[in-house]
């Protein structure tokens, strides 16, 4: 069909719908009144509630902002007492926006993480700021704690952030010594990757959980998988010196 063929089909269409439409207009002009109005109290609703949805994800990301800057922040010891030395390189005590220890930066930055999770959980940034907290919490040794943090993530997150945060608890199992769970979590988590998580990355995270439960067959039949599935990937030479280590 020719192009001025198709214009002039649409043209007779449009004008067809607006003489059908100015019919019914006429024919409902009480009931079309009535729901404008409908129409303008509810749509006042969602734009309050766009405003609302907005301002909130404004402060939750403020609340990230602030604990991340602590996260980011440098560890340094102090310098010496205020009135002690006359060098003019050395600050006295703790300089501002340093940490003498990472333990105590990370101690910090933690409580902000959380109350930024606890204010906005259902938000992105809430779950961002959660899923921080949850790694700062694998960094303090809190294993168990982590894994109840990851595990609110991946409840609630998103496909990519619900990813990342069963490959968080696992790591969190594995440290713990529940080698059992973070078996399944892995697995589960490769069963669902795509092409944000790589399959290959997760398997031979996966073989190295069998590894450290002891299930060398297990383990090598995984490793196994990576030279085979994913001859293309870097992971796969690593995977080959993992199956010499094991021969036998």
């Amino acid at each position: 069909m020719k192009t001025t063929e198709r214009h002039h089909l649409k043209d007779n269409e449009l004008a067809m719908a607006l003489t059908r439409a100015q019919a019914w207009v006429e024919q409902n002009q009480k009931n079309l009144l009535a729901l404008l109005g409908l129409v303008v109290v509810v749509g006042g609703g969602i734009a309050a509630y766009s405003l609302y949805s907005r301002s909130t994800d404004t402060k939750a990301r403020t609340l990230l902002a602030e604990a991340m800057v602590i996260e980011e922040s440098r560890v340094m010891p102090p310098g010496p007492p205020a009135g002690t030395t006359t060098d003019p390189t050395q600050t006295p005590g703790q300089a501002p926006g340093t940490y003498p220890t990472q333990q105590a930066k990370l101690g910090a930055a933690l409580p902000k993480f959380i109350a930024a999770a606890d204010a906005y959980p259902s938000s992105e940034s809430g779950l961002t700021a959660r899923y921080h907290a949850a790694t700062v919490l694998v960094s303090l040794g809190r294993f168990d704690e982590a894994i109840k943090q990851y595990d609110q993530v991946v409840a609630g997150g998103a496909s990519l952030i619900q990813r990342m945060a069963r490959l968080g608890k696992a790591e969190a199992q594995l440290r713990a010594g529940q080698f059992d769970p973070a078996i399944a979590t892995l697995k589960e988590t490769a069963e669902q990757a795509n092409t944000t998580l790589p399959v290959d990355a997760i398997l031979m995270e996966l073989a190295r959980a069998y590894r450290l439960a002891g299930k060398t067959d297990d383990a090598r039949k995984t490793w196994t998988q990576v030279v085979e599935k994913h001859a293309d990937s870097p992971l796969a030479a690593d995977a080959k010196v993992e199956l010499n280590k094991v021969k036998g």
